[in-house]
């Protein structure tokens, strides 16, 4: 073999690059939970999947995106001093792991930031009671009692703003804006009583979330006379150590609707009931007075005539 042929061979040799497979297995990983936790929002949104089994799968979902990304990197780090192949892949894993985990990462940092608390209502110190939806509502649900004095005290730290609203009008007009509150709002009514003798009104009513379509329960309570009215709310979850804040939207919502109706409506009670200026009479213009004079003038030359 002359020295032509081995140069030759070493220039036309080909080094094998070996690839990293974990690299492939994360993307695959990656994709299956992501792909699992949207089945999980449809079926719990429209097929009846019941919660606690959509909430086991949402916490499977997020073990399983975090372990791709993990993965993912590790999987860098190794191709880095390596020097093999399938960045392509970890790079596609972390972005999809990403994805998935951007939802699920704001209502943790949410469970940390708010208190665990799973019922809010405007008046804690006279909490109002559910009839038909506390039958209606799943034996494995959250237990529907009076909050104790650490949830009144935790619901006053983190929610200052939530109280009840008061209006200087009779009961039975506030319980028509609320229902028409309660309508924009597109709650699902199951009690409608209007104030009757006892001027006490109350709405029971149920709200989903929009995106997986949890159910939350709610009662509103008009109570007043004549002249006032005082109008509470108390919105509740079903399942869950906390709500993520979601039921003081909630009410949050409820209360803007409820005053923008209010400020576009009728005047108070007592802005109708006082007193109206008497108006004086008014002399008729001076127009008309010279039109009659000048007819009557009219008629005197017609009787010298």
């Amino acid at each position: 073999m002359t020295a032509e042929d081995t140069i030759e061979r070493f220039a036309t040799a080909r080094y094998v690059v070996k690839e990293a497979h974990e690299a492939r297995w994360a993307r695959r990983i990656a994709v299956f939970f992501l792909q699992l936790l949207i089945l999980t929002a449809i079926l719990h949104r429209f097929f009846e999947l019941s919660t606690p089994a959509a909430i086991n799968l949402i916490a499977v979902c997020i073990v399983g995106l975090g372990l791709a990304v993990l993965i993912a990197v590790v999987s860098l780090i190794r191709i880095w001093f390596g020097g093999q192949t399938g960045a392509t892949n970890d790079f596609a894993a972390i972005i999809v792991g990403l994805i998935g985990l951007a939802l699920p990462a704001y209502f943790l940092s949410q469970a940390f930031l708010l208190p665990e608390l799973t019922d809010i209502q405007t008046s804690p110190e006279d909490p109002l009671q559910y009839t038909v939806l506390l039958e209606q509502r799943p034996r494995d649900a959250n237990p529907l009692g009076n909050p104790s004095a650490e949830q009144v005290q935790l619901q006053a730290e983190a929610y200052e703003d939530i109280g009840p609203i008061i209006v200087d009008r009779p009961a039975g007009a506030v319980f028509t804006v609320v229902n028409e509150a309660v309508k924009q709002l597109g709650w699902t009514v199951v009690v409608n009583e209007a104030p009757g003798e006892s001027g006490v009104g109350r709405i029971e009513a149920t709200d989903t979330s929009l995106i997986m379509g949890f159910t939350d329960d709610l009662v509103v309570r008009v109570k007043g006379d004549d002249t006032s009215a005082v109008v509470d709310i108390r919105s509740a979850s079903r399942y869950g150590r906390s709500d993520l804040g979601a039921n003081a939207e909630r009410i949050r919502a409820f209360e803007d609707e409820v005053n923008t109706a209010l400020e576009k409506g009728e005047t108070t009670v007592l802005e109708q009931t006082a007193a109206e200026p008497e108006e004086e009479p008014v002399a008729a213009p001076a127009k008309q007075v010279k039109k009659k004079k000048r007819r009557s003038r009219k008629r005197r030359v017609y009787r010298r005539r």
